[in-house]
């Protein structure tokens, strides 16, 4: 029941969540909780469903490895807590959910560092696949991940406190934390993915798929936790959530790394992105940090949120973190999302310029106006024309606010160089409407789609210098994304489950 479902567009390949362990279910609850439309014995009510929904997953995965069939006894102390919890007077409530939460972060703990989680072994057993192990897994996290927000949630409301705990900056450093995540770990798998190629033989190329299955269930479990990253989290659970990412990290830094090693020496699009995903990684630790109340000083001379390449991971950061809901919900072909992929492809050239050591002016000219390209598709990209602008939008404007620093940067350094560049109409203050913005109400289908990438100046801008191998098992989603994105292949690569739709009907 409610076992997520796998994805794999062009762009990105992951679970999609839905029921209990789905963020749409937990969003929902938690504003009925702070508005007072469910009541403090309703509330846990449905928190002994999800109790009831972990024990029947743990009793499906106690074969499977050893955490889960102890995790499963935790259970019953989780259930006794609940009980505890409904007789508690009011002054203790809070108290005694706080407890709740530490018993579901013990849990959630052990899901996620479970040895299955990391065996390349079973995840190139058919059976382990075709049964869905790593999906129930990822289930029994989704429901932790819940369980503790709404849990956090009641107690905050119980004792009455405002659910915007944090001041602006908290808010800013848990939000610029998960765009750091966002682009590290689809930026870590579109690089790692490019390791299939027809050299390897069958043999070695089913190690590989597997190691990329790998690589993604931990990415996934990574961006599930992820969701605890709040400033409406009380300051004393960040640290149980910090233990639980490091854990799963770890995994991913290292099945990276034997990706890593298997990507052909002469891809520069890999090594870039490789690149970009290592300044990533410091600029979540960074972050991640700042969030958890730790020293800026410790990673600051690792990572500058404000120098060119840790704004330009904020910018993919932003842009992958408002495809995924595209990507998840079959919307890959949606016009808003093709808009996203393109200005990613442009936004992963730009590593190959360094900002302050360049010195020829078409290199300067080419950088600049793939930058103002990726702005001005972006600011077309309106409120009403977007699947879920209560979502999106924060996105979008965080990757307009990054686009125009780093125009900002390059302007302050080569500004001799660019004045050619600008043009009264299309200036960051004064963005074109020709394209997304008269595609109107009709934006959300094909038709829309085709309007969308004509008669755009920046259809064409940084393609040639990354036209990544189409080596891989890489495929698009839709007839429709093959006409408009003919020169690209996918940023990631596909395999059975990692295939897109399209193809497996095609190759059938």
């Amino acid at each position: 029941m409610h076992t997520p479902r796998i994805f794999t567009t062009p762009v990105m390949s992951g679970y999609a969540y839905s029921g209990l362990s789905s963020q749409e279910y937990k969003d929902s609850l938690c504003r009925a909780i702070t508005t007072d439309l469910m009541p403090y014995s309703e509330f846990l009510k449905v928190l002994r469903e999800f109790v009831a929904e972990l024990r029947s997953t743990f009793g499906e995965l106690r074969e499977v490895d050893a955490v889960f069939a102890a995790k499963a006894d935790v259970v019953e102390v989780i259930e006794k807590c609940i009980t505890d919890a409904e007789s508690a007077e009011s002054a203790m409530r809070k108290s005694v959910l706080c407890r709740l939460i530490h018993y579901f972060y013990d849990v959630l703990q052990g899901c996620v560092t479970a040895p299955c989680n990391q065996d390349v072994t079973r995840f190139s057993d058919p059976r382990f696949i075709r049964h869905g192990v790593h999906l129930q897994i990822a289930k029994a996290c989704g429901i932790l991940v819940n369980a503790i927000t709404m849990a956090n949630c009641c107690a905050k409301t119980v004792a009455g406190e405002s659910d915007t705990v944090g001041n602006e900056e908290d808010k800013n450093n848990a939000f610029k934390t998960g765009i750091a995540l966002s682009a590290y770990v689809h930026t870590e798998f579109s690089a790692a993915s490019r390791c299939l190629n027809p050299s390897a033989s069958p043999e070695e190329t089913k190690r590989r798929k597997a190691i990329l299955r790998v690589l993604r269930h931990n990415t996934e479990l990574c961006l599930k936790v992820s969701e605890l990253i709040s400033h409406n989290i009380l300051s004393g659970f960040r640290y149980r959530t910090k233990r639980c990412l490091n854990g799963i990290l770890n995994v991913v830094e290292s099945t990276s790394a034997e990706c890593e090693a298997m990507v052909h020496n002469n891809d520069e699009s890999a090594y870039r992105r490789l690149a970009i995903a290592k300044r990533a990684r410091r600029g979540f630790a960074y972050f991640f940090n700042a969030y958890g109340g730790i020293g800026l000083s410790v990673v600051s001379k690792y990572f500058n949120p404000k120098g060119y390449l840790g704004v330009l991971v904020g910018a993919i950061g932003s842009l992958f973190s408002m495809h995924r809901f595209y990507s998840s919900t079959g919307n890959a072909d949606h016009a808003v999302a093709i808009r996203i992929d393109h200005c990613l492809r442009v936004l992963f050239t730009l590593y190959r310029y360094d900002v302050k050591r360049e010195t020829l002016p078409s290199g300067i000219r080419k950088a600049y106006a793939d930058i103002r390209s990726v702005y001005t598709s972006i600011s077309e990209l309106r409120p009403d024309l977007l699947l879920n602008p209560q979502a999106e939008i924060r996105w979008r404007e965080a990757a307009l606010q990054y686009c125009t620093e780093m125009m900002s940067i390059w302007k302050e350094l080569h500004e001799r160089h660019l004045d050619v560049v600008e043009q009264p109409d299309g200036s960051p203050d004064q963005p074109s409407t020709s394209g997304l913005g008269s595609a109107g109400a009709g934006i959300g289908g094909s038709q829309a789609s085709s309007v969308l990438l004509q008669d755009h100046s920046y259809a064409q801008p940084s393609t040639s210098w990354d036209q990544p191998s189409t080596s891989g098992l890489g495929a698009t989603s839709s007839a429709l994304y093959e006409t408009q994105v003919a020169s690209h292949s996918p940023l990631t690569s596909s395999d059975d489950d990692l295939e897109p739709p399209s193809k497996r009907s095609r190759s059938a």
